[in-house]
């Protein structure tokens, strides 16, 4: 009998790149992220794609870094584009604005996808940068039909993975989890 956690990581066929940011530049991030404005992130909800605070929902702190902090993000994350492309399959011509979130103990995100079946959004390809690994809980889930992972990178790794696929973020138990997500459309 084949295992089914087997079969969906198969599936998944996720993009990752180890160290793709240095331990010195996730530190610089989380000292830059922890010293920024936050808010509640917000999720699209329903047919309109209007974006709200839910808390019952996503749980986690939306990190204002400035838009120099952004561009070299940016940047980056366009430095990987056409090699994401050809991994997926896909054309991808544009680059969304990154996303820092921090997630304290008891923060979480429900299980989602990041392209809507209305197609309110056009992303294809969707990044999650980890910018440490000491914290307990938090842990990235995806979901197939029989079966569920839970991923646990290591700091500095990005992945990747197409956008309908439904994942969650589990509780933080304790720590903070800071990751950078974007999208490739």
């Amino acid at each position: 009998m084949s295992d089914p956690g087997a079969a969906l990581f198969e599936s998944l066929h996720l993009f990752a790149i180890d160290h793709f940011l240095t331990a010195d530049e996730c530190a610089l991030l989380r000292e830059l992220m922890r010293a920024a404005p936050a808010g509640g992130a917000t999720v699209a909800r329903g047919s309109t794609g209007e974006y709200r605070l839910d808390e019952a929902f996503r749980r986690t702190r939306r990190v204002e870094v400035g838009i120099e902090a952004e561009r070299e993000f940016v940047t980056r994350l366009e430095s990987i584009r056409d090699a994401a492309a050809e991994h997926f399959g896909v054309k991808l011509s544009e680059t969304e604005r990154p996303q820092f979130l921090m997630y304290r103990e008891g923060d979480f995100f429900m299980r989602h996808a990041d392209r809507d079946r209305a197609g309110t959004n056009r992303r294809a390809v969707s990044i999650i940068v980890f910018l440490n690994h000491d914290y307990t809980g938090g842990e990235l889930k995806f979901f197939g039909e029989d079966a569920a992972i839970a991923v646990q990178p290591d700091e500095g790794q990005l992945i990747a993975f197409r956008s309908d696929t439904p994942h969650e973020v589990t509780s933080v138990t304790s720590g903070e989890r800071f990751t950078v997500v974007s999208w490739f459309f």
